[in-house]
């Protein structure tokens, strides 16, 4: 007679589960990074992709209009502030920013032939090819925050030293109020490709376009100093208190990333001045940028070339300085 065994091992014990768990747990622990890698790396391309659309843009503005477009093309003489409603009234044509400009070259002839009356009644509507994908905060910091904000600034030039030591030039007129204001509103930048008043055509990069900066990212969560896309440069408010609001100066001891150390306290020096600069919505004042981003350690900057690169946060400023401008003739290399 033949006596049947009984496998007495037919299920898991409790020991090997708790080891399939703890292994299981184990895999997903090492695979979850690289998959929040492989998006990032998904959302950093798409930026890419972004502001080199913005560059081919930019360029076929240049077709039609012989120049760049402008920052704003902002009268220093004109105050939008009315002392009997003690408001701001609604901007003119003129005013709005290198973006609106740029509507009919990026897929937006919608929006470009809607104006409103209130000019800035445009940025209730998102503009997708505005956003970093890293950044999922759209709403502006400042002005009525149902408005839409950008995520890319045109890069207005440097503000610091040149190679042989010499301040870089800004613009008197314009930065004059806000100078007088505060401190720590910061000087304007005119020596890069988006300025306030335009006519930089590609023949006055000197420098080469592809040996100059067109756009960069201030796209990092908590920035608080984004206006709405479609504000240029106005003056405002009873004090006359100007803003870069859609480009911004690259200052030289202002890094990448900066801005987000909220311990930072920032001392810009230029002309002769000290502009002690406090955490203002963590940017270095209306005419400086706090460039950077929610990339891993750094930041899309598009050349006018068109071509798009990242830059370390480590990046020297002097570097970003250079490639600010458009006729300096620093070396880059």
């Amino acid at each position: 007679m033949h006596i049947k065994q009984i496998n007495k091992h037919n299920a898991f014990t409790l020991v090997e589960l708790l080891v399939v768990i703890a292994i299981i747990g184990m895999l997903i622990g090492l695979l979850l990074p690289a998959v929040q890698a492989a998006r990032e790396a998904a959302r950093r391309m798409s930026c890419t992709n972004h502001l080199r659309q913005l560059g081919i843009a930019s360029h076929n503005y240049h077709d039609v209009h012989q120049e760049l477009p402008a920052e704003s093309y902002f009268d220093p003489n004109k105050n939008f502030y009315d002392p009997v409603t003690d408001e701001d009234t609604p901007l003119d044509e003129d005013h709005t920013s290198y973006r609106v400009r740029l509507l009919p070259f990026i897929e937006q002839m919608g929006l470009a032939q809607d104006i409103p009356e209130e000019i800035q009644d445009m940025s209730l509507f998102p503009v997708p090819i505005y956003f970093c994908p890293s950044n999922s905060k759209h709403l502006v910091d400042i002005g009525e925050l149902d408005r839409y904000a950008s995520h890319y600034y045109g890069v207005a030039g440097a503000i610091g030293h040149d190679s042989s030591g010499n301040p870089y030039p800004t613009d008197e007129l314009r930065q004059k109020n806000v100078v007088a204001y505060g401190a720590f509103l910061g000087p304007f930048a005119n020596t890069g490709t988006i300025i306030i008043g335009g006519e930089v055509s590609f023949g006055t990069i000197t420098d080469g376009l592809s040996n100059t900066f067109l756009f960069g990212e201030i796209s990092w969560a908590n920035y608080g100093s984004h206006y709405n896309w479609a504000r240029g440069t106005a003056i405002c408010g009873a004090a006359g208190i100007t803003a870069l609001s859609s480009a911004k100066g690259m200052a030289e001891n202002f890094p990448i990333n900066a801005g987000k150390d909220e311990t930072l306290k920032i001392v810009l020096k230029w002309h002769g001045t000290t502009y002690d600069v406090p955490i203002r919505g963590k940017s270095a004042g209306h005419g400086v940028g706090g460039f950077g981003s929610d990339h891993a350690n750094g930041a899309n900057f598009a050349y006018t070339d068109g071509s798009v690169h990242f830059f370390s946060q480590t990046t020297d400023t002097t570097l970003l300085m250079y490639l600010s401008t458009r006729d300096g003739g620093e070396s880059t290399n």
